[in-house]
């Protein structure tokens, strides 16, 4: 039985023609859940030229293909939907199953085609359109923000099964009327732990990981909130360290212009498991203020090698965080509050949030995890034996 995956992640083509995903989000193991119950999958999404593979992982590999359409942005992505229509259609008329990765446009389509073809599908739901654009920093993003998590919320609320990375959140938004899952689309490999927070460094080491294609991780609201705990405590030494894909000369400037040069640092892309896991064994504080999330990995991972966490209550992050450790998004006041009154916690009491952070972090391993998708693609592969052929 033949899948069809519909996403809208960017996926990179390197001369040679290899397919590697951006950012490490996609590698050829993430499609192993599918894999186990479908014969072969198709991945179809948007790629741009990849002339630097450095650090990044391959998507390829036995029962994949990819069937990847250019990476085209704004205009000129709306002057191509008749291309990116007839190529989506024609992939769904060739497949048993649809997974629809939501918010995504390739994957709205996806939904289109299938019920154009009778065909089942899942739809993934792992962020909230709305605030996806809402947030997103343009103005035509925020117009189209009402329109794009109508059509959404439309498409999975008639859904054969949806599947939610978020326990309550998204369910909320976005409710369905077909079979409903939760599983999240984080997986963590298994790194052995050096130990979790045992007390702040002599220069405190912050981080955060996320994109820099736009400002829905926060990293802004984060050097905020940072100027201001220097302009609090001028003794305090601290860095802020930041790993994510994209340009991060707008970051730099707005770094500057807030007077945190010795202190804020980009650091580029690491591959996911164990380099990004030592990389997190470095720092003292995890930040996420982001604008957005589903349930986001980067501070599960932050969880599970027992770093202190702070978080907006964006999307599901307040399923994993204690309300004292969360703050609205783009509250740098609150957030630069929240990192003083964790300065000054005593350290035993750090020692043991820490330790309950491993815990919850150890809830998203892999056997975990991928027992409770199984559920549901095992669901859709049961909808695909009903119909007649």
């Amino acid at each position: 039985m033949r899948a069809l995956f519909a996403v809208d992640h960017i996926f990179g083509i390197s001369r040679n023609l290899e397919v590697f995903t951006i950012g490490g989000k996609f590698p050829y193991s993430a499609w192993q859940s599918y894999l186990d119950v479908f014969s072969r999958l198709t991945v179809i999404s948007r790629a741009r030229p990849l002339d630097d593979t450095t650090h990044q992982l391959s998507s390829e590999g036995p029962r994949v293909d990819f069937k990847l359409l250019e990476a085209r942005r704004g205009i000129a992505r709306l002057r191509g939907m008749g291309e990116t229509r007839a190529a989506v259609y024609g992939a769904v008329a060739k497949a048993d199953v649809v997974i629809a990765r939501l918010p995504s446009e390739t994957a709205l389509l996806a939904c289109a085609a299938a019920r154009h073809y009778g065909k089942p599908y899942l739809v993934e739901v792992v962020a909230c359109p709305w605030d996806a654009l809402w947030f997103h920093g343009s103005k035509v993003a925020r117009a189209y923000a009402p329109l794009f998590a109508l059509r959404n919320r439309y498409v999975i609320k008639r859904a054969p099964a949806a599947r939610y990375v978020t326990r309550t959140f998204l369910q909320g938004r976005y409710p369905t009327s077909g079979a409903q899952f939760v599983a999240s689309n984080v997986e963590l490999p298994t790194v052995q732990l050096n130990g979790p927070f045992n007390g702040f460094s002599d220069i405190v080491q912050i981080g955060t990981i996320g994109a820099l294609h736009s400002r829905l991780k926060g990293i802004d609201v984060a050097m905020r909130a940072l100027q201001r705990l220097k302009r609090t405590d001028p003794d305090l030494r601290f860095r802020y360290r930041v790993v994510g894909e994209g340009d991060a000369t707008p970051f730099l400037r707005n770094r500057d212009a807030l007077g945190l040069e010795q202190e804020v640092s980009f650091e580029g892309t690491l591959p996911p498991g164990e380099p990004i896991a030592r990389w997190l064994d470095g720092l003292d504080l995890y930040l996420q203020p982001s604008y957005q999330e589903g349930l986001p990995r980067a501070v599960i991972e932050a969880l599970s090698r027992g770093r202190i966490v702070i978080g907006s209550t964006a999307g599901g992050t307040p399923e994993l965080l204690k309300p004292d450790r969360l703050h609205k998004p783009g509250d740098d006041e609150a957030l630069s509050r929240i990192i003083l009154e964790v300065l000054g916690t005593p350290k035993s009491q750090l020692a043991e949030e820490a330790q309950a952070n491993v815990k919850i972090g150890q809830g998203f391993t892999k056997e975990t995890i991928l027992s409770a998708r199984h559920r549901s693609l095992q669901a859709l592969a049961q909808l695909a034996g009903g119909r007649s052929s």
